[in-house]
């Protein structure tokens, strides 16, 4: 029998051929997808996968790069990042004025003008003052009047500049230009004012702590404030700081200096004072000219500068608000609450 002769497909056939076998293919797939798909979606992003955990890779894109090629680590968003100046330095009330730091704060006085309570006598309701340590002050007044069973006290003077050669008090105090002291008279049956001398009245000299005021310079500390026993001169620190002052005996020197060992590093000083706790930790002023400081995102603090080289931090203790574990814990009770704090209080 004679051979057949085979065929050959011409290149035109072949491309048809080829077409039809690819279509098959994608009716193919077309079909089984839409028999066959599930209710998964699958996302595909562009990039690399990693193979460290959700974790770290969450760690990575808070890093950004600085122009000397080091990765920082970016604030997170549970943060809040404080940056502390050298003015922000000079002003707060646990700021330390002396002889070699005089004041030199921005912040901007009040005066006695609005208060209306009868037991703060002023001398002239036009002496200057620190609004913040107004409240407190009416308490304390209020508190010695009602102790006493009148009030007889005056508030003769706050700032040097309210004093001249005729004034009962012509001593010059380095602590009274800063706004949060006062300086107060006796006011004697015949309505003259006297020099306060704490042998007239010691209750202003023994209970004045538990409203946010101390004797600025104590009969036992001449050596180191360097100033002589002046029990008329009072100073606003706050409740909580003049509770540990008290309970330490401290002047403002020292307590300034105690605190010095409470870092962010070491660990902070914890206090109770009444129901609330509280950590304070200082923060010395880095040498550039701003101090950084990170803080939980809803922190509820105050920043003081001390006038000195460095900042007291007091942190209201919440939960999940810690700065730091705290390395020591005394505790105090008064019978006033301390004043409510906001969140984010810096002294400008």
């Amino acid at each position: 029998m004679p051979s057949r002769k085979r065929r050959h497909l011409s290149p035109a056939g072949f491309l048809l051929a080829l077409a039809l076998l690819i279509a098959a293919i994608f009716a193919a797939d077309g079909i089984a997808r839409m028999f066959l798909q599930t209710n998964e979606e699958n996302i595909v992003g562009i990039g690399g996968f990693s193979t460290a955990d959700s974790s770290a890779a969450s760690a990575d894109n808070n890093t950004t790069d600085t122009p000397d090629g080091n990765a920082t680590q970016a604030p997170a968003s549970d943060e809040t990042v404080l940056q502390l100046t050298a003015d922000q330095m000079k002003n707060g009330p646990l700021i330390l004025a002396d002889t070699a730091h005089p004041y030199q704060g921005s912040q901007s006085f009040s005066d006695f003008s609005a208060i209306t309570d009868e037991n703060v006598k002023v001398r002239s309701s036009t002496l200057p003052i620190q609004q913040e340590a107004q409240q407190d002050l009416c308490s304390l007044f209020d508190a010695y009047a009602a102790a006493n069973g009148w009030a007889n006290l005056q508030i003769y003077s706050t700032t040097d500049t309210t004093l001249d050669a005729s004034s009962i008090y012509t001593n010059v105090l380095p602590d009274r230009n800063t706004g949060y002291g006062f300086d107060i008279g006796l006011i004697t049956s015949t309505g003259e004012v006297v020099p306060y001398i704490k042998k007239h009245n010691e209750w202003m000299v023994t209970n004045a702590w538990q409203y946010g005021f101390v004797v600025r310079y104590p009969s036992d500390k001449t050596e180191t404030t360097g100033i002589a026993y002046a029990p008329h001169h009072f100073r606003y620190v706050g409740k909580l700081h003049a509770a540990i002052m008290h309970d330490n005996g401290f002047c403002l020197e020292e307590y300034i200096s105690y605190l010095k060992n409470y870092t962010l590093d070491s660990g902070g000083l914890s206090y109770t004072l009444d129901s609330g706790s509280y950590t304070i930790y200082y923060v010395p002023a880095d040498a550039n000219g701003t101090t950084t400081v990170t803080l939980p995102k809803d922190a509820v603090y105050t920043v003081s500068g001390d006038n000195q080289g460095g900042y007291i931090l007091t942190v209201t203790n919440t939960a999940g608000n810690t700065v730091a574990s705290a390395s020591e814990d005394t505790t105090a009770q008064t019978t006033e609450s301390l004043p409510t704090e906001t969140t984010g209080y810096l002294y400008q």
